[in-house]
């Protein structure tokens, strides 16, 4: 029983040094060097179909409402691509009025268009 008891006490001890060690232990980068962590998450892609209710050319936006009645912003981007009849086109020819079907990804409530598609 002696024995059990001292050998439980020697493993207790070891468990315990092996969680009890100082964080200063852990592996640091040299000096100089950096870490860089990127998290990407992958965003929604959503198709929204409907008609441009407005264009506000300075700030690259559209409003679409959609055959539900709902309307929905879209803020563009550099990688935005607008199509006309297949062809590329312009932010530009993108009017009030225009049947548009829109392929964007959802960032929280934030649209952002891929391809706008004028019909």
């Amino acid at each position: 029983m002696r024995k059990l008891i001292i050998a439980s006490t020697f493993i207790a001890g070891l468990s315990s040094t092996a969680f009890a060690e100082p964080a200063s232990k852990e592996a640091k980068p040299a000096a100089g060097s950096e870490i860089t962590t990127t998290i990407k998450r992958a965003a929604a892609l959503v198709e929204i179909e409907g008609s441009v209710v407005k264009v506000v050319a300075k700030k690259k936006e559209i409003y679409v409402k959609d055959a539900a009645g709902k309307k929905h912003e879209f803020y563009f981007t550099d990688a935005t691509t607008v199509t006309a009849a297949g062809a590329p086109s312009e932010f530009s020819a993108l009017k009030e009025g225009a049947n548009v079907k829109v392929s964007a990804e959802k960032h929280g409530h934030r649209l952002t268009p891929v391809v706008v598609e004028i019909r």
